[in-house]
């Protein structure tokens, strides 16, 4: 016991997959600045629940990162490519314009000038997104195809750390400081992991054969090669079916999610103990949740470890609906944060592990940039109305509707399993 033990250890604290984890914590850090604490900022200050889930929008680059991906792919950052090659070079740059638009959210009131929260808050997405490009690549192409598991594993851990440190960080900072010097603290975290990740070791990268066209022209070549190597592998059924699925299988758990904060604020629980539950505890639930999925994953395989999350994520919404029947029952709290974290940390590591797997080394960034921007779609467009579904319907009803919209994702899970097995997606064209 105590030898498998030490050997799990020393493969998960493995140079490589410390570096990833790392990573994982820079990326989340602005993720859970605008999901989360951007999301009760606002609630605090009185702004209209439909208007806060606009904000939502604000999320659009993560949706459109497949965009600019293939310039990452493609291109090289001049000097420093030389000196710490084309994934961190990218990162560096990226991290620094992160650094300055978070410290310029946070220093606008929303109460008088909602549209520079908003369009500051678009723009830390937008670097993050970007940043998430060259992190997921990097991943990609440092580990072997076994490994991914882990990889998703440490780089979900990753993400839920930087949570602890946007989410439940930011809202004790927040009981003796303004909101300014918080967003400020928050800017020098990801100060401390650029410099930290600037001793990961280097990425396998392959190179891409460059086209003699030019502007326009090229950037489309570098842009459709890597998506007619996805499309080309299945019929176009069976390549839909596989869109279909990134796009709604954790629609039901994001519809709910946006809303939750606002909901526990509106419920009455105070800063500290959203801090201390959702935040902090829901976090650390998360984490347990992401090391079964990633176990999961490398014991059942990753289709049945998507089922079994799946249906974890669609019940724990139900806990919602009880909880806003209860009112502001601190232990029912927890039993709520509980499910929903846990069943989503599981969905997680199992799901990024499946994108990590649909993507041809050659075109990492592109392809799984196109993968996740399409998961990004349910987080940004769809989830966009929740306020005014919660206007409209109550919390109750809205949080029982969340429940409905998770079924989609299961079904086309199990038509395509039926269809194609997980080989004939993975398989790359020469």
């Amino acid at each position: 016991m105590s030898y498998n033990f030490l050997k799990i250890y020393k493969y998960y604290f493995s140079k490589k997959l410390v570096f990833i984890f790392l990573m994982g914590i820079a990326s989340g850090i602005p993720l859970y600045l605008i999901l989360s604490t951007l999301m009760i900022w606002l609630t605090r200050e009185n702004i209209d629940l439909s208007t806060i889930g606009l904000f939502s929008l604000t999320q659009i680059p993560w949706s459109l990162k497949f965009l600019w991906a293939p310039i990452i792919d493609y291109y090289k950052i001049p000097f420093l490519h030389n000196y710490l090659g084309k994934r961190k070079s990218w990162l560096l740059i990226t991290q620094f314009f992160l650094i300055i638009s978070i410290i310029l959210l946070g220093t606008n009131d929303p109460t008088s000038e909602l549209f520079y929260t908003a369009f500051f808050a678009l723009l830390v997405s937008f670097f993050s997104a970007t940043q998430d490009i060259i992190i997921d690549a990097y991943r990609i192409e440092t580990l072997q195809e076994s490994d991914q598991g882990a990889g998703a594993a440490m780089t979900q851990a990753g993400y839920r750390v930087g949570g602890i440190i946007a989410g439940a960080g930011a809202l004790y900072f927040r009981e003796i400081m303004k909101w300014e010097t918080v967003f400020i603290l928050i800017a020098l975290f990801i100060l401390i992991l650029m410099i930290l990740t600037l001793f990961a070791p280097q990425s396998k990268e392959l190179s891409i054969k460059k086209s003699k066209a030019k502007n326009i022209g090229n950037y489309l070549l570098i842009f459709i090669k890597p998506l007619k190597e996805f499309f080309d592998r299945n019929s176009l059924l069976n390549t839909m079916l596989i869109l279909l699925f990134i796009l709604f299988f954790k629609l039901g758990d994001v519809i709910a999610g946006v809303m939750a904060n606002p909901f526990y604020v509106k419920l009455g629980f105070s800063n500290i103990e959203i801090a201390n539950v959702s935040k902090l505890y829901g976090v650390i639930a998360t984490l347990f949740g992401v090391f079964i999925g990633g176990w999961l994953v490398k014991k059942i395989g990753i289709i049945k470890s998507l089922f079994l999350a799946g249906f974890l994520q669609i019940f724990s919404n139900l806990l919602f609906v009880i909880l806003s029947k209860i009112g502001p029952d601190y232990i029912f709290l927890i039993v709520t944060v509980s499910g929903e974290n846990i069943s989503g940390g599981l969905g997680s590591a199992a799901f990024v592990a499946y994108l990590s797997i649909l993507c041809n080394k050659k075109y990492t960034a592109t392809q799984y940039a196109l993968l996740s921007s399409i998961m990004g779609i349910a987080r940004t467009f769809l989830s966009s109305p929740s306020g005014y579904l919660v206007n409209f319907l109550g919390w109750p009803n809205f949080f029982l509707v969340s429940v409905f919209f998770g079924i989609p994702g299961m079904l086309i899970l199990i038509w395509m399993h039926r269809r194609f097995p997980i080989s004939r997606q993975i398989k790359k064209i020469p």
